[in-house]
């Protein structure tokens, strides 16, 4: 069977593309004004949950749970006076102002705000008949100086200093949370709104006395989102220095224009795309279109000089200019396009939604690249009319001269000892990659948000809270899963108790904890006079419950039926190797645990308590589809959903009974885990177990596309080699310049694979042509610098130059990009001009080149 050759495609494609090019305009106008109206329509779309793994396991106990005790979407507002203590009416007056602003913010979960003015603040007391207790602030508060002193007493009294309070008392924090879907219309909460109310109640309040600071999931976005309008504004200004680099390099305006046209097409394109899939523009996501941007230009910057070349060189018209050129570049371009689009879906893999979103973004923009640039620039490129011709030819020929000897320069790699030297020096590069790549962190390498500056008002606010406030900014809540009534059993308090110490003992780590058996202690000292001898766990089952009792479920330490007992986690920051260190002593710790139980109680099998845990999760999971289930039904009656309530309630019941039925205990399991940190946590592991993963695949399809492409090894490996030293290259300066690998930044190193291919496909397809025409190998790549390699340099350089304006960015991981980009876009380009002729010198031979299946007609 023959195999399809590229003239066997050119002869079905070109007049498709040439036969009637005002119909093909026309039509592809109409579809760019289509998709302008949908990109006009795309809203920013940023989600808590959407940015979290919620397969992971980590997630399921935070979703299981969290109706009970909450997630780890926070809001905090703390207010802190410059001068004196906050027992004062001004003081006092604005917390009760910002907290009742607060509780009304739409999205959030009012049973879960907390403040000095909310009910579920209390203090309790040991008085000469037991126990007396009430709210912090007295529903009957009244600003005098009586009751400010009564309101400092009872603050004491509450143990709330460091957590609702400052720990100099001048200052106090209002804790909140958010819900993602409105439990009656299930409308999708508007972050970008939240963080102009809370910055609104920032401005209503603050004065001069007294400042307020803000942070949260919804601030981050609200910031990030804002400072969306600064991001346009660098792209406008990188796409205006491309143009006048253009401009120079073509010597004409409207070659210079054409390329960023189209460009700018594409990404309409995308838009529109987006939003006929559904999609919105995640603020984080927001670099993907200049990546889909810089693939565009680099390959109209191609078509603008091989076109140029035709014309300058060759004498064609505009019509047989274009004509050729896209006989010469339409089938290696689009095979790099189709690669890149393969390549960007494979991130895919990774189960997050945001970073499938962003492979579906950068897919969409590049497979617009190819009708824009395979279809939409050669049709134009036929009516481009070139004034003096003679002038131009003149104009052309001094520009070649100027990069000439540069080229003879550049292609004398071809030669033995330039190319030995070439790749001794890429070993080392390799060897010092590699060292390096240890020292990469996967997640946040800094306190505070990474995504902006850390003299940011975000940043600022964060440390001001940390400094204020024993609790700290972050926390991890490990549930301690057990059966009903666990909490009035000293076997299972003791774990809990014992656990909680160790993880106190994280100095480095761990600012502060809480848990059940702690706040137990503190009561049973209380009933026996406070005596500090009786701040111990009781054993007798009665005297525990007398020091539970007071210990609400509000309190988020325990459940209704002390099944589950959260333990809290003040961590010192969010950095990776914090989060890296708790979560390996909480996994340790449970494992000895578990392993101990087992040895002290024989009778007991792990097959058994596997079984009872499984029923947990199990009703863990009727739980939460219970719930959303009758959230529905309530906000819209249905008669199908209602019988679909019913029978999922008596299957509930059912396996409710199984589960009671299980009497005998199983050693307490800490699962992992819940708040912002468990969050950041799951991701971290997510993002670490596949990174490689991803990179792997993305490669996977590269080394496939471009098998098929070439059809030969050396042709891969002359490409891929380059390619892959970058890519492991870009890690080790992500590790030197203390970038952390996330959510935000995995995507980036894979996407911009996608340039480095379109650099390799292009050069070699031109130096395997040469070859194969008889043409010595030095010969040839001098040929394919002057033709080809000098557009790669520009590209290289033009898109260099412009990211490298990001540097100066508000956002903080705008600018990080800025400089991961510009080492991707420069090290490609030098991996194209420098390694591949070093490498083509040990692989490629008049054979191999005959077999490539790009070879130019």
């Amino acid at each position: 069977m023959r195999m399809i050759t590229t003239d066997d495609i050119l002869r079905v494609v070109e007049p498709l593309v040439y036969a009637r090019r005002g119909l093909g305009m026309l039509v592809l106008v109409l579809l760019t004004a289509f998709f302008g109206y949908q990109a006009a329509l795309i809203k920013p779309d940023a989600g808590f949950e959407k940015s979290i793994p919620l397969e992971h396991p980590y997630m399921k106990v935070l979703k299981q749970y969290q109706s009970a005790f909450g997630g780890g979407n926070l809001i905090k507002v703390a207010l802190i006076q410059e001068e004196g203590e906050l027992y004062n009416e001004e003081f006092l007056d604005t917390l009760r102002k910002v907290t009742d602003e607060v509780f009304f913010i739409p999205g959030v979960d009012r049973s879960r705000v907390s403040s000095l003015f909310t009910p579920d603040v209390r203090y309790t007391e040991v008085v000469e008949g037991g126990f007396a207790g009430g709210n912090v602030i007295p529903a009957e508060y009244r600003p005098t100086e009586e009751m400010f002193e009564l309101i400092k007493t009872n603050v004491g009294k509450a143990g709330i200093i460091g957590r609702l309070v400052t720990q100099d008392q001048t200052g106090a924090m209002v804790n909140a949370e958010l819900l993602e879907f409105d439990p009656i219309t299930g409308e999708k909460l508007d972050y970008r709104k939240v963080s102009h109310q809370l910055e609104e109640i920032r401005k209503t309040y603050e004065t001069e006395n007294i400042k307020i600071h803000i942070i949260g999931f919804a601030k981050v976005v609200g910031d990030v989102t804002d400072a969306t309008l600064e991001v346009v504004g660098f792209f406008l200004l990188t796409l205006l220095m491309t143009l006048i680099l253009l401009w120079f390099y073509t010597g004409s305006f409207k070659l210079a224009v054409l390329p960023l046209v189209c460009s700018i097409v594409a990404v309409i394109w995308e838009f529109g795309l987006l939003r006929l899939f559904g999609y919105g523009l995640d603020p984080f996501a927001i670099l993907v279109p200049f990546l889909v941007l810089s693939v565009s230009v680099s390959h109209g910057v191609q078509y603008a000089n091989a076109w140029v070349a035709e014309v300058a060189h060759n004498g064609r018209n505009s019509f047989d200019a274009s004509l050729q050129t896209f006989r010469r570049l339409a089938i290696p371009g689009t095979t790099a396009l189709i690669t890149d689009v393969a390549g960007f879906a494979t991130i895919y893999l990774i189960p997050i939604d945001i970073i499938r979103e962003m492979s579906l973004n950068a897919a969409f923009g590049v497979a617009a690249i190819i009708v824009t640039n395979k279809v939409m620039m050669p049709i134009w490129l036929t009516w481009i009319k070139i004034g003096d011709v003679e002038e131009f030819k003149r104009k052309q020929a001094v520009r070649d001269r100027f990069g000439d000897g540069l080229w003879r320069l550049i292609a004398k790699n071809t030669r033995r000892t330039p190319a030995i030297v070439t790749l001794l020096i890429c070993s080392i590069l390799l060897g010092w990659s590699i060292w390096k790549y240890d020292d990469l962190l996967v997640g946040d390498s800094q306190a505070g948000v990474p995504e902006l500056r850390p003299d940011s008002r975000y940043n600022q606010d964060s440390r001001a809270i940390v400094d204020n406030f024993s609790i700290g900014v972050d926390i991890l809540k490990v549930i301690a899963e057990t059966a009903p009534e666990a909490c009035i059993r000293y076997e299972q308090m003791e774990t809990i108790d014992r656990f909680a110490w160790e993880m106190s003992n994280l100095t480095k780590e761990v600012q502060s904890v809480i848990s059940l058996p702690q706040v137990a202690k503190i009561i049973n000292a209380g009933w026996n006079e406070g005596s500090l001898a009786w701040r111990v766990l009781p054993r007798n089952r009665y005297v525990i419950v007398q020091a539970i009792t007071p210990v609400d479920t509000s309190s988020g330490l325990l459940n209704p039926d002390c099944s589950a007992m959260p333990v809290l986690i003040f961590t010192k920051d969010h950095k990776a190797t914090t989060i890296h260190t708790i979560t390996d002593a909480v996994k340790a710790f449970n494992e000895a645990n578990r392993v101990a139980y087992y040895e002290e109680h024989p009778e007991i099998t792990e097959e058994y308590c596997a079984e009872k845990s499984a029923k947990r999760d199990e009703l863990g999971r009727m739980r939460m589809e219970r719930d959303n289930l009758a959230a529905l039904q309530t906000a819209e009656p249905d008669a199908a959903r209602a019988e679909a309530l019913e029978a999922l309630n008596a299957r509930y019941s059912d396996v409710e009974d199984e589960f009671a039925a299980m009497e005998d205990f199983c050693p307490v399991n800490f699962a992992l885990a819940s708040g912002n940190v468990g969050v950041m946590a799951a991701t971290n592991e997510v993002v670490e177990a596949q990174e490689i993963q991803v990179v792997f695949w993305v490669y996977v399809v590269v080394v496939t596309f471009l098998w098929l492409s070439f059809r030969s090894i050396s042709g891969v490996l002359c490409v891929v080699l380059p390619l892959s030293l970058v890519s492991v290259m870009a890690y080790a300066v992500m590790a030197q310049l203390g970038i952390g690998l996330k959510v935000a930044t995995l995507p980036v190193v894979a996407l911009a694979v996608g340039i480095g291919v379109d650099y390799g496909i292009y050069v070699y397809s031109q130096l395997a042509d040469g070859v194969n025409r008889g043409m010595t190998l030095e010969e040839s790549f001098y040929r394919t610098l002057s033709q080809t390699g000098k557009a790669v340099v520009f590209t290289g350089v033009a898109l260099g130059l412009g990211v490298g304006t990001w540097l100066f960015s508000a956002l903080q991981f705008q600018a990080d990009m800025g400089i991961l980009l510009v080492f991707m876009f420069t090290a490609n380009m030098f991996g194209a001009i420098l390694v591949m002729p070093a490498l083509a010198h040990f692989l490629v031979t008049k054979e191999s080149a005959a077999k490539t299946g790009l070879t130019n007609h």
